[in-house]
């Protein structure tokens, strides 16, 4: 009775420890996820403190290169990343970037190479989003620095019924600064296409490239030596996703917390699995040996010896004892629910078969063959 609570007690720690641990992994994980999704927000008084953080002119700042990507997701909203690569053309330090973005956003970001960047955003009445990002570090003439602003925009995409059932998208942009390529990439909703057979065409203007990738049409647009304030207008009509197997715009962060437990679980179970090999079973092993007699412990290593499973003539000869002492002792064993007999020709056949025994004698051997190895 001892050694079953012992037994049950010892399997109550590894179920019941695993779980607690994985729940606070958890719920770090999950408090992880919310403070890395957090973004400074504070409101300005106008447009002029805005100005006294960003003292150069923005004449004086060049895009070498801005990359616009949008993704229409099947919930018709847009998901988009505007990475910028900016040159500074005059010799006072540039330590903040003014972005305008005459649109209702939400959902803004910003980061570089490093990591996220602090940034302030408001909106005003008369030109919208104004969001003043400070830079990872002052930027000294002709230097590059690159960074991103990622935001979502809901309701913008239009929805026709008849004759034909398609989705479209009027996308207008306002050129922030000077700019040597500008550059829109437009990732359509997975395995949706472009509408065939229509006028006007299905995009407009004319893009740099059409291509497809994972399922998912890919629109390109590249513009060289584009002025500030200049305004550019992207359109797209495109028919909705037919049977599509995966809504690839689902939030995984369910499925990441139950991963995250599942994996935790599985972790902190190993874990306390070999701590219960390395400490608990050597005791164990130790405690099984203390309950069988010399002469019983060298029958059981001589079954082990043949894998569990002897015969009582090899028991004989292995052990020296008499056929008369064996057939004494194993009877006890039998007794004692640690092995079985039974008729084997003109002579028993014997096997262990209470796991607890099993192990006894087992590392004597190997420890023999790893000498005799090494010899």
């Amino acid at each position: 009775m001892y050694l079953l609570r012992r037994k049950y007690a010892k399997l109550f720690i590894l179920v019941l420890i695993p779980i607690i641990l994985t729940s606070m992994i958890t719920v770090y994980q999950i408090d992880s996820f919310d403070n890395s999704s957090h973004y400074q927000i504070s409101e300005l008084d106008n447009l002029s403190t805005i100005k006294e953080l960003s003292p150069n002119s923005i004449e004086n700042e060049t895009l070498l290169v801005h990359t616009m990507e949008i993704d229409i997701r099947n919930d018709e909203s847009l998901k988009i990343i505007s990475t910028f690569v900016l040159t500074n053309n005059d010799t006072q330090p540039i330590e903040y970037f003014s972005l305008e973005i005459n649109k209702t956003i939400s959902s803004v970001f910003c980061f570089d190479p490093i990591g996220s960047l602090s940034f302030t955003w408001m909106v005003d009445p008369i030109v919208g989003n104004l969001i003043n990002i400070s830079m990872g570090y002052p930027l000294l003439q002709d230097e590059i620095y690159v960074f991103s602003v990622s935001y979502e925009i809901e309701d913008v995409i239009y929805h026709v019924d008849q004759p034909v059932e398609y989705f479209g998208l009027e996308f207008e942009t306002k050129h922030v600064r000077n700019t040597d390529l500008f550059r829109l990439i437009l990732n359509l909703p997975h395995y949706s296409a472009l509408l065939e057979d229509s006028l006007p065409a299905p995009v407009f203007p004319t893009p740099t490239s059409i291509t497809s990738e994972d399922n998912s049409i890919i629109i390109t647009w590249e513009t060289t030596n584009v002025n500030i304030d200049e305004t550019d207008v992207f359109l797209v009509r495109y028919t909705p996703a037919s049977n599509s197997p995966v809504d690839n715009n689902l939030n995984l962060l369910p499925l990441y917390i139950v991963l995250a437990f599942i994996g935790g679980i599985a972790v902190s179970t190993l874990a306390f699995f070999l701590i219960y090999r390395l400490k608990f079973k050597p005791v164990e092993s130790g405690l099984v040996s203390s309950l069988l007699s010399n002469t019983e412990q060298e029958v059981i290593k001589a079954i082990n010896d043949d894998s569990g499973v002897s015969t009582q003539r090899r028991i004989c000869d292995k052990t020296g004892y008499s056929k008369s002492k064996v057939s004494q002792i194993l009877a006890k064993l039998e007794e004692k629910d640690v092995l079985t007999r039974e008729r084997w020709g003109r002579t028993n056949k014997v096997t262990i078969t209470n796991p607890s025994f099993k192990a006894i004698g087992q590392s004597e051997t190997l420890n023999k063959d790893q000498e005799s190895s090494s010899k």
